[in-house]
């Protein structure tokens, strides 16, 4: 488990005169912006991602400030386009054409689709706007007058919606375009509709009639209802200047990040909550969002073609169905990272587009099914035309896609796209290796049918592409097995079909395209755009044709993107945000009303000026159509996020309004006046920290002084920082020499010959630096590179195979020029070329042992001749590989480097001065680490010594930065007065496999509303160190009290907004992490399951206990998901028992059972604790006796085979001991069956050992049955049995030594081995175990006994009685009678049973005191031989025997 923790106060140092830095909006202000984008959530707030171009997103979060106050006259509804709204599964058809039915469509239909068939080469654009007032539409409707015909119209069969340019532009006719009209008196949300049941709803069709581009049969169904209607726009005021409330929620670094690593774009899925990233390296990944997600991240790394660079620019998603969606990558050829350094930047780049395509499957909330991603193709497929010219397309009537895309040659080009089940390609490969003759052509057109979907048509054409079922290697909450499909591919692709030319101006390079399916999906509607021009095609899917039309747009900026709004309406996004209409026109340029001869025109409706610069970019998104989120940075170096709106309302004064809702107070990290910037940090231990600073400086200090101390501006000059006493010293070393350049970079390098260790740095003008490790005192420096340094390599002294690179460091530049300096001497020895790609791996010797082989990423390779610096042979991978393999090379990593803390690391590359800023802590292995010395300190935590203070002083800065102050006071005083915390500067994030996640909170409420994941990271880090705390006796009481707060009452204090621990999170961290955390986790997750709901619950254990592990195949059983089914289930069943049904109770104890019997489950003590929480329910299930004997032998178990590293020995022995109590009865009969008629020795034994062991814990338990137990102990040591008493004579000794030293009812003499045993009925049996035979009963006692005791020489048994108040002394020696009358006790010396003496007493109070109490409390001693000496408490009674 890693937490990454923010400094934010080392990140900047100041003299006095320098003006405060916020760390987060400087690093904001200095990183450059590469994609942007926004949405708006359910609960309506506003939210926007700015992605940087070196792997970083901040994502900001901004609150309304006014309330909507549009009616319901106003309210615009808009249907969201495929890849928002997933649609409902389409009805199967029967056919595998790719082409659509075309009997969806009646002959009488007035669709937009037939409508433009036929186009009129006299199309006509409209660009000016009419100011002309106009009456209503004739077809208009008062609901209000007639109720009636508004019934009907809403039974009507033909549904029409109303469209955004209806309410933009409510009123229109005889092709007279309106600017403003008043408002309606009316609502014009249902317009009369054609063929309505009602005569007086139905419209006649003349050629006067106003319409719209699609029909109202071709327009898609709408209902009042509809979720997918775009909220109205808020009520705003006029711009003011003044900045709304709006907060930098979060920062997301991406791993990899740094240069080529840039966030090229983004979106975010509306519907599932997730945010979609794309990096220009080639990596799909999806953070995890600050708000509340269903995801854990995910990614997907697409391989580079050897030889060719590059860069991955767009994605498109689309749904496929219920949670699921296609993703489409596309990359463009890019240049080799330092073309123009080596003189590349001229060649010609190649004119294809690279795409690659992912399956993204939304995991379900309860966390059964995690998110994941799936490559759907192994390998990568090109086509002709730029990366910005595809699009990807999914039919709604029969679940077909459609890949579209603009080639180099400017035509139109479709593809039909058919992704292939998994079910079918694991079919095809049980067909491969079930029938190996055969041939992989015929296997893989087997046809199996789906009934879920309507596939494309495979033809004998079709292009199959190879390849590989790649699940996502980061799925750290749930990484369950699936089977991969291995040498066949998911995508399916048909011949291209050329539509027509859409570009015919040589002037327009084509910047983006966006299309959809309009009407009834017989018709692809689209837009392409260059930075100055749009132009506009349909493409008809049943007569193949296409037609274009052009839009009049004119702006001086660049156009940043075009979004369709509805089949009719779209927005442009420049200096001008224009929205604009489509229209069905003829030759008069009215609205037509014929199929034949007419023309497509765009209107402009509205438009609005921005102000921003070549700096600004533009952000549209569905679930806010009104508003255009931009974002500029200012002439100071200052950015700002503003919102445009356009009131689509007719009767608002205000219908253009522009609003500032972020702007950054603080300039950029590079103009920080009289100070320097944190550029590099190494941790090399807990209390050993390394900083480097751009001016030149490398600083040590502590991770508790990172984490609490805040910084104080000083007066003093940088280089006075040095080492000085007092409180307030920033650092605890500072280096002695001020190099003239930043400190990009630091690494760990070792003489293995002298152990010394050494920091090797590299600088922004290319140099490399030397400093001791202990002194920082510099010992070289060189300036070998044009570029920094990235990499280091080591090869040891050791390494006689290395040539003349033994003992030297290999520093490697950001372009492959190697520089080999001499860790001995600190020399520079040689110096290798670079290239223009980057370096993969290096290889050292050969034949003549001085060559070095370098491979790089472009798949080329290298030979050189190390000492005399002369470049042998230019050659490829793969050669490269083979001269490798002809031996004599050794390989040097790149990768391997000294090491160093193993508890903190840093990020992995550098995103600014955040991820600068942020360190990595496995809570793991800290906690490891600190609770070894706060266990062998003890007590000594409040003393001076040094170690225990150090780790104090570690756990308390940590807590400090987890904790969240302001929420009790009581709380906070008990942290800081008791605990030793202090709020700290510094904050926690969230990390996973790819991301790390860095919050900012203004209040600390807002660090549990993230998500349920987050607050469950956040509380399992508080509660595992608070425990590793408390092992300090004097803070173990306040500890537990800060737990108890932490994970019962933060509902309560939090509010409505809280987002409680998810419980399937903290069930994985249980699997996944050390024992500290775990105990912390389990802590938690009884928390979490007592605080759900009934329903909550019920529902949790349904979509759980179908995975348990007794319903699983033999293969799955073992599997991580079957064995978190199975501690969900049942530990919710232990807990709530009463609300599962009982089918339920049943899998799950069957389950326990499985776990328990099988030897080999490394879940056995997931099983044992279960057992030990709700025994008594499961033993109504399962064989209760066969569960209790599991646990004795796994109780008792020594054999070494079986000690794992969670040995379960001791989990097993407190099971036992906890259904020793709860199920007494039962416990009992099975440990006696076992004593007295064992399976085996070894299984007798084992019991015995148990019973040992039951008497030094538990022994009330055993105490109301002790007669039953005794005897089974005496009848183990039977003489005619000699093996098994030999057996189990030591377990037999040691048990009844317990016996007597602990119960006062038993006594045993050892020179007659005699055994006495007192029973609850007041009577006393004696036994023999020479022979192993019950002799005789002494019945004297009339109630409970307390005590009894043997004289020395054993011929007297003194009992006592406290309830009775009596002690009977009995004659027990050998007689001569005892021959005759064997099995009757001695002659007492009168007639009768009754006892040698009875002696009464009274000590008043004293007698009265429990069974605890008689085992402490009571005993006899013998001070002479016919002397007893009875103890009870205080009073001491002596009687004669």
């Amino acid at each position: 488990m890693l937490l990454p923790l923010t400094f934010p106060a080392y990140a900047n140092i100041q003299d006095a005169s320098g003006p405060p830095i916020n760390l987060i909006e400087s690093d904001f202000n200095s990183e450059q912006t590469a994609s942007f984008i926004s949405w708006r959530t359910e609960n309506g707030l506003d939210h926007t991602a700015v992605g940087s171009s070196k792997g970083s997103i901040n994502v900001f979060s901004f609150h309304p400030t006014n309330t909507p106050t549009l009616d319901s006259r106003a309210r615009l509804t808009i249907t969201p386009p495929s890849e928002h709204n997933p649609p409902t599964a389409p009805s199967p058809s029967p056919s595998h054409s790719r082409r659509h039915s075309r009997s969806l469509q009646s002959p009488s239909s007035l669709s937009f689709n037939q409508a433009l068939i036929n186009v009129s080469a006299r199309a006509r654009v409209v660009s000016g706007v009419s100011r002309e007032q106009v009456e209503a539409p004739k077809n208009y409707v008062d609901f209000e007058d007639e109720p009636g015909r508004l019934k009907d119209i809403l039974r009507s069969n033909n549904k029409h919606r109303r469209t955004l340019a209806d309410s933009i532009l409510p009123s229109f006719d005889r092709g007279v375009v309106i600017e403003q009209s008043p408002a309606p008196t009316s609502p014009t949300l249902l317009p009369t509709l054609p063929n309505s049941p009602s005569g007086a709803c139905s419209t006649s069709k003349n050629k006067d009639d106003p319409r719209s581009l699609l029909s109202e049969t071709n327009s898609p169904t709408f209902s009042l209802g509809s979720p997918s209607a775009l909220p109205s726009p808020r009520q705003l005021s006029p711009f003011d200047g003044s900045p709304s409330r709006g907060t930098v929620k979060a920062t997301i670094i991406l791993d990899p990040c740094g240069p080529g690593h840039a966030v090229s774009a983004m979106r975010y899925l509306e519907t599932v909550n997730l945010l979609i990233v794309l990096q220009e390296s080639g990596c799909v990944l999806s953070p995890p969002a600050y708000i509340a997600s269903p995801s854990s991240l995910l990614a997907i790394y697409l391989p580079l073609a050897c030889g060719t660079f590059w860069k991955w620019e767009t994605i498109r998603i689309v749904p496929t169905g219920d949670q699921m969606y296609l993703i489409l990558a596309c990359a463009s050829p890019s240049q080799p990272p330092f073309a123009e350094t080596f003189g590349l930047a001229d060649e010609p780049r190649d004119s294809k587009v690279r795409l690659n395509m992912f399956e993204l499957s939304v995991g379900d909330p309860h966390g059964v099914h995690s998110t994941r991603f799936e490559k759907l193709a192994s390998d990568v497929w090109q086509v002709d035309g730029p990366a910005v010219g595809v699009e990807l397309l999914m039919n709604d009537t029969d679940g077909s896609f459609q890949l579209v895309y603009i080639n180099s040659t400017n035509y139109l080009v479709t593809r039909c796209l058919t992704i292939i089940p998994a079910y079918e390609i694991r079919a095809r490969g049980r067909s491969f290796t079930s029938s190996p003759a055969h041939s992989q052509e015929d296997n893989r057109t087997l046809a199996i049918p789906n009934p879920f979907k309507v596939f494309g048509s495979k033809s004998a054409e079709s292009i199959a592409l190879l390849g590989q079922n790649h699940n996502s290697g980061t799925e750290q909450e749930n990484n369950f097995p699936t089977i991969a499909t291995i040498d066949l591919g998911r995508v399916q692709l048909e011949e291209e079909e050329s539509r027509g030319i859409v570009i015919s101006s040589p002037e327009f390079l084509l910047e983006g395209i966006t299309a959809r399916y309009a009407g009834l999906n017989e018709r692809i509607i689209g837009l392409a755009w260059s930075n100055t021009d749009i132009t506009g095609f349909i493409a008809g899917e049943q007569e193949r044709s296409l037609t274009t039309f052009a839009v009049p747009f004119r702006s001086w900026g660049k156009i940043q993107g075009v979004h369709f709004m509805d089949d009719e309406t779209f927005v442009v996004l420049s200096d001008t945000i224009s929205n604009y209409c489509l229209r069905r026109v003829d030759a008069d340029n009215n609205t037509a009303t014929t199929f034949s001869g007419t023309s497509i025109i765009t209107q402009a409706i509205q438009t609005m000026t921005t102000y921003g610069g070549p700096s600004l970019m533009l952000s549209w998104s569905r679930s806010s159509p009104h508003d255009v989120f931009a974002l500029r940075q200012l002439r100071s170096g200052q950015k700002e996020i503003l919102v445009h709106t356009i009131n689509p309302r007719q009767d608002v004064s205000t219908k253009q309004h522009r609003r500032s809702l972020w702007r950054a107070q603080s300039p950029p990290s590079g103009t920080i006046p009289g100070g320097a910037k944190l550029t590099s940090v190494l941790p090399v231990e807990l209390n050993f920290v390394l900083l480097g600073y751009s001016d030149g400086r490398i600083r040590q200090t502590s991770l508790p002084c990172l984490l609490q101390r805040r910084y104080h501006v000083r007066s003093a000059p940088l280089s006075a920082f040095s080492p000085i006493s007092g409180d307030d010293v920033l650092f605890d070393k500072v280096s002695d020499m001020s190099l003239p350049s930043s400190i990009l970079n630091m690494h760990l390098v070792r003489n293995d010959r002298t152990g010394e260790r050494y920091i090797l740095g590299g600088t922004d003008d290319g140099g490399i630096a030397i400093w001791a490790l202990e002194s920082l005192k510099l010992r070289a420096r060189f300036t070998p590179f044009i570029v920094p340094l990235t990499r280091v390599a080591q090869v040891l002294q050791s390494n006689e195979n290395a040539g003349p690179l033994r003992g030297s460091l290999l520093c490697v530049s950001g372009d492959g020029t190697i520089s080999v300096v001499s860790i001995e001497g600190f020399e520079m020895l040689y110096l290798i070329p670079g290239s223009s790609s980057p370096i993969a791996r290096i290889y050292a010797s050969g034949d003549d042992n001085n060559r070095a082989l370098l491979i790089y990423a472009d798949g080329s390779a290298r030979v050189w001749d190390v000492e005399s610096g002369e470049f042998l042979r230019a050659t490829n991978e793969e050669k490269a590989k083979e001269l490798v393999d002809a031996g004599g090379w050794i390989n040097i990593s790149l990768d391997k480097s000294e090491l160093t803390s193993i508890s903190i690391s840093m990020l992995s590359g550098s995103a600014g001065p955040v991820s600068l800023c942020t360190l990595l802590l496995s809570l793991d292995r800290f906690l490891k680490y600190t609770s070894v010395n706060v266990k062998s300190s003890g007590l000594a935590l409040s003393s001076s010594s040094a170690p225990s203070n150090a780790t104090l002083s570690q756990l308390r800065a940590v807590l400090s930065v987890l904790l969240t102050p302001g929420l009790s006071p009581d709380i906070d005083e008990i942290c800081e007065n008791k605990l030793g915390t202090s709020p700290s500067p510094s904050t926690v994030g969230f990390a996973s496999a790819l991301t790390t996640t860095i919050y900012h909170h203004d209040h600390p409420i807002h660090a549990w509303s993230m998500s349920a994941k987050v607050s469950a990271d956040r509380v399992l880090a508080i509660v595992s160190v608070l425990k590793t705390l408390s092992l300090a006796e004097e803070l173990s009481h306040d500890c537990q009290t800060i737990i108890t707060f932490y994970s019962t009452s933060l509902a309560h204090v939090v509010g409505a907004s809280y987002q409680a621990p998810d419980v399937a999170y903290l069930a994985t961290q249980w699997f996944d992490s050390s024992n500290d955390v775990r105990q912390a986790a389990k802590t938690l997750f009884d928390a979490g399951i007592v605080r759900l709901s009934d329903e909550e619950s019920i529902a949790l254990v349904d979509a759980w206990q179908h995975h348990l592990p007794c319903l699983q195949p033999s293969m799955e059983k073992e599997s991580a998901k079957s064995s978190l089914a199975l501690f969900i289930c049942g530990y919710m069943a232990a807990e709530k028992y009463s609300l599962l049904s009982t089918s339920s109770l049943i899998d799950i104890s069957k389950s326990i059972a499985l776990y328990l019997h099988d030897e080999s489950s490394a879940h056995r003590g997931l099983a044992i604790d279960l057992c030990a929480r709700g025994f008594q329910i499961w033993q109504h299930y399962v064989d209760a006796m066969a569960m209790l004997r599991a646990l004795y032998t796994l109780a008792t178990n020594t054999r070494k085979e079986t000690i794992s590293v969670r040995n379960i020995g001791p989990q097993a022995r407190l099971a036992v001991l906890q259904i020793a109590s709860s199920s007494t009865p039962l416990f009992m009969t099975t440990l006696t069956l076992d004593i007295l008629n064992p399976k085996t020795l070894d299984q007798r034994k084992a019991v015995m050992q148990l019973v040992a062991f039951m008497i030094r814990k538990r022994p009330l338990i055993l105490y109301p049955n002790l007669p039953r137990l005794m005897e089974a102990v005496v009848k183990s040591l039977d003489p005619n049995s000699t093996a098994s008493r030999d057996a189990v004579l030591d377990s037999a000794t040691e048990i009844i030594g317990h016996v007597v030293k602990t119960f006062p009812t038993i006594d045993f003499h050892m020179a007659t081995q005699r055994l006495a045993v007192g029973t609850s009925e007041g009577a006393f049996i004696m036994y023999d175990l020479k022979t192993a035979t019950q002799l005789y009963v002494l019945e004297g006692h009339k109630r409970r006994p307390a005590a009894c005791t043997f004289s020395p020489d054993g011929r007297r048994l003194v009992t006592m009685s406290l309830e009775e108040g009596v002690v009977l002394v009995w004659k027990v020696g050998s007689s001569f009678t005892s021959f005759f009358n064997p099995g009757a006790p001695p002659r007492q010396g009168h007639g009768g049973s009754l006892p040698f003496k009875t002696l009464n007493f009274n000590v008043g109070d004293e007698a009265n005191m429990t069974i605890t109490g008689t085992l402490e409390w009571v005993k006899f001693e013998w001070p002479a031989e016919r002397t007893v000496r009875l103890h009870i408490r205080e009073s001491v009674l002596t009687f004669s025997t």
